[in-house]
């Protein structure tokens, strides 16, 4: 077993050479009984029991729902510097968030991390990040 200190000291560099983006949208999660278009949601997840889709705003009138979270969600997207072998790097993340009382939902893709949060918590989710040593913006483009 690790310790936390030594868990710490080894996803700092990952988190050194990690950086995050956010997407410009405004992003809400339905219920709804049939998808027709998906190309137009960032998100569909069918299980046995419902249909939720996570799709911007803008396209809401399009999606026939049952229901709507009350909330509206912005998008961060997260670049782990060393993907796939970074143990810890979502629990830090999640850890951090959640001892500052910001509720997120979290979607891993193949390249990114994607944090879902409310849309009057953003300011201060990016605050957390950018102090814990993730780079705002691609680092590539500047």
């Amino acid at each position: 077993m690790i310790s936390e200190k030594n868990y710490l000291n080894q996803l700092q560099p990952v988190i050194d050479s990690s950086w995050f983006t956010i997407d410009e949208g405004t992003y809400v999660y339905t219920l709804v009984t049939e998808v027709t278009d998906a190309g137009k949601h960032l998100m569909v997840v069918r299980d046995v029991d419902e249909i939720t889709v996570l799709t911007e705003i803008g396209n809401l009138p399009a999606v026939n729902y049952l229901q709507r979270n009350k909330e509206n969600w912005k998008l961060i997207n997260i670049r782990c510097g060393n993907p796939f072998y970074c143990v810890g790097f979502i629990a830090h993340i999640t850890g951090m968030l959640a001892n500052a009382g910001i509720d997120i939902v979290l979607v891993s893709t193949f390249s990114k991390d994607l944090v879902l949060v409310m849309e009057n918590d953003l300011k201060d989710t990016v605050s957390i990040l950018v102090s814990a040593g993730f780079k705002h913006g691609n680092p590539s483009l500047q």
